[in-house]
């Protein structure tokens, strides 16, 4: 949890709020309280959000989850779809995710993977029988209540005779959980659940992603042509988990068949592991004057109360939430972070740099605009950057961090600044995937949902070793401004990156090796942080 900030309402809905416990790319979620003193998970729309199809699959949401009753989904509480800011209110789950609770005690024991087999089936059976289909399951989306499993995020959701919102030839999911159908045919089916049940229990048996890490394009080959990885499970695991991910739905084992080979006489609450796994909830407070005691609300708003709405949400970065082994559940399709770098929503881990740590240029030197003024500074703090951009906080794992093309990633990790997770959990590149030759290469970027305005990108090129006495010979592209629709940001190495302030001494020829792109957002006053990383091979 984190305390409220001045520029958070003091209540949504009627509802005082008293702490916010997580965001994503459609807005925030707080902490809120009803007036008998039930906890609540508030989700507010970002006022900039607020287009025409961002709208649609709200409402969407709300109706979906108003329609499910079920024991392994939270229940709706209330809901502010007239005017903005647009929200929706559910009951608070507290309780690890099972991937973070498999990456904190590691894979979990055969016979309680089994049981959680069983629970999840069951739960997907009563959602299906009330016309809904979940459409992302995975480790990120099951919460390990003390009374069992929970399913969540039903933003991308859809129940019989709800209309599909996105567009032609895109798919919603998470790559390495999402069945071959949907990738292929764009249209989910019933046991298109069943296969991400396959993917989320392999996770849980094995503690790695289903079906392998890199780059999202060979994670979607492998689901589409490899085989789910079961590398150490448990004979009975894998004999299940596999009957529910074969390539074609109508060979899936149903669900009620799984269930009556998993079933268990001990109750997935009653597992020993499954107890520990969950721990004890860390306590909330009860009261708003508890909240302000805590330090989580302010001491001014003790003295306030709210019977209607709330002033609008303004726009803020992304928070995750912070408390130990406790998490909201939050039934929004943008809440979910679909990290292209881990296979899963796993996040990126370095040591942080100290805040008085400065920047660095393209060469590690000081970044200058054209003509020898200081990057960091712009006469319009809401116009373009300045052509010369200053790297903020460049970690030892920044400096290092190459593409891998056995692994398909960078490494080591970079850890994303708390600013850019929304868009670096969005991010989405594109690079040659078979060894390139030539005297160009065209590379590019986009966002799979977020679609900002006035927002602008960089790209520093990396070129193979060894160096010699001229230093890494980095190059960087100027800013250009993320582009308006759908497509990518493209560049091409090296016309984009011949002028005058790219990188002093470095050459521009494409010479063979593996090369490193590294994305970066720069701000108005030339600021730039990192947001991901990719690469290529020059043959």
């Amino acid at each position: 949890m984190e305390p409220l900030r001045p520029e958070d309402p003091a209540g949504i809905g009627g509802y005082p709020l008293i702490a916010r416990i997580g965001a994503g790319g459609m807005g925030q979620v707080y902490l809120g309280l009803t007036g008998g003193g039930r906890h609540i998970a508030l989700k507010v729309i970002r006022e900039d959000f607020d287009g025409p199809q961002a709208l649609a699959r709200f409402r969407r949401e709300v109706a979906t989850v108003e329609r499910v009753r079920s024991r392994f989904a939270a229940a709706m509480v209330g809901a502010g779809l007239d005017a903005p800011p647009y929200w929706l209110a559910t009951e608070y789950v507290p309780g690890p995710t099972l991937r973070q609770a498999v990456a904190e005690h590691g894979p979990l024991p055969p016979d309680t993977c089994l049981r959680l087999l069983a629970a999840l089936a069951q739960g997907l059976l009563e959602i299906h029988r009330q016309g809904v289909q979940h459409r992302d399951l995975k480790p990120g989306n099951v919460i390990l209540a003390p009374d069992g499993p929970r399913l969540i995020d039903f933003g991308i959701a859809r129940g019989e005779g709800q209309t599909q919102i996105t567009q032609t030839g895109a798919w919603n999911g998470t790559p390495g959980y999402v069945a071959p159908e949907v990738v292929r045919e764009q249209e989910p089916v019933p046991a298109s659940d069943v296969f991400s049940l396959a993917g989320t229990v392999a996770y849980a048996a094995t503690g790695r992603p289903p079906f392998g890490g890199g780059r999202i394009e060979a994670i979607i080959h492998r689901t589409l042509n490899g085989d789910i990885d079961l590398d150490g499970a448990d004979p009975r695991v894998a004999e299940l988990v596999r009957l529910c991910a074969q390539k074609e739905p109508g060979s899936r084992i149903s669900l009620e068949r799984l269930l009556e080979i998993a079933a268990s006489t001990v109750a997935l609450a009653d597992d020993p592991v499954y107890r520990r796994v969950v721990g004890v909830p860390q306590p909330v407070p009860a009261s708003v004057a508890d909240a302000a005691a805590s330090g989580l609300v302010p001491p001014d708003r003790t003295r306030t109360t709210t019977t209607g709405g709330a002033a609008p949400l303004r726009s803020r970065a992304a928070v995750i939430a912070a408390a130990a082994g406790v998490v909201v559940i939050v039934l929004g399709g943008a809440f979910a972070a679909r990290s292209i770098f881990n296979g899963d929503e796993g996040g990126n881990r370095a040591n942080r740099t100290p805040s008085g740590q400065g920047g660095q240029g393209a060469n590690g030197g000081p970044a200058t605009k054209p003509g020898g003024s200081p990057a960091g500074q712009t006469p319009n703090p809401n116009g373009p950057p300045p052509d010369g951009i200053l790297v903020k906080l460049p970690t030892a794992d920044f400096q290092a961090t190459e593409y891998s093309p056995k692994d398909g990633v960078c490494l080591p990790s970079v850890r994303v600044e708390k600013a850019e997770e929304r868009y670096a959990g969005d991010l989405q590149v594109s690079a040659p995937r078979q060894p390139h030759a030539g005297e160009s290469v065209e590379f590019g970027m986009r966002f799979k949902y977020q679609r900002p305005s006035n927002f602008y990108v960089a790209a520093q090129v990396r070129p193979p070793g060894p160096h010699g006495s001229a230093g890494p010979g980095w190059v960087q592209s100027k800013p250009h401004p993320y582009p308006a629709g759908d497509g990518y940001l493209d560049l091409t190495f090296p016309r984009d990156f011949r002028w005058d302030g790219s990188g002093a001494g470095a050459a521009t020829e494409l010479r063979p090796g593996v090369w490193t792109i590294v994305w970066m957002r720069v701000h108005p006053n030339g600021d730039a942080y990192y947001l991901g990383c990719d690469g290529f091979t020059a043959k």
